[in-house]
């Protein structure tokens, strides 16, 4: 494979990272499933299991609570039909909490296993990597009271989403890749690098 053919494998990889979405975020339905293979897994802090499942529940949450996911350049590696792609992304909400409109920012990276098959490059498996989050008020000198136990039982790494998700009928798992435990982060790059045949280092 020469490394023009390389190039031209990491656009298409790019392609589907950031077309999944925008068209999970435009609720582009029809054109979701298009971006996975059939059998492919996401992960994300409200979600772990199968694309037909998740995007029926995309759906729900999209009517009721919409989000906005604003990606920052992805870094795309390819080896042979396989590839790996690290997501910054940035997720908004804004909304009522306890009576008062706030803005919720969680900053992760996606972590992707593309694979192509049939010509065709594809998602097979994203995880979602949490690094911190933040609420705030959207009105200057608005109140809004959390106590810690509030939020003891949440990680540390995606502590006011999960206020947020809970509160709104969205259980959040507590097993979910954060900064706040860097050996489990640690081990899922090195699993993701060596499924493609690919180094961490």
């Amino acid at each position: 494979m020469t490394a023009t053919d390389t190039a031209t494998d990491a656009m298409r990889v790019l392609q589907v990272v950031t077309g999944e979405r925008q068209a999970r975020d435009r609720g582009w339905w029809e054109q979701l499933p298009a971006f996975y293979h059939p059998e492919a897994k996401i992960q994300t802090s409200w979600f772990n299991g199968s694309i037909p499942e998740y995007i029926e529940r995309s759906k729900t949450m999209a009517a009721k609570d919409p989000s906005n996911h604003r990606l920052g350049q992805p870094v795309v590696r390819v080896n042979g039909d396989r590839a790996v792609a690290e997501a910054p992304m940035t997720i908004e909400f804004r909304g009522l909490l306890r009576g008062v409109e706030v803005d919720v920012t969680v900053y992760i990276r996606f972590l992707h296993r593309i694979e192509r098959r049939d010509g065709h490059w594809r998602l097979l498996a994203s995880n979602a990597v949490f690094e911190r989050d933040t609420l705030t008020p959207t009105f200057p000198g608005a109140e809004l009271t959390i106590d810690h136990a509030d939020v003891a039982d949440f990680r540390p790494s995606y502590r006011m989403l999960s206020l947020w998700l809970t509160e709104r009928g969205h259980p959040v798992g507590s097993d979910r890749y954060g900064m706040d435990r860097p050996d489990e982060v640690n081990d899922l790059y090195r699993q993701v690098y060596g499924w493609a045949g690919l180094s961490v280092e």
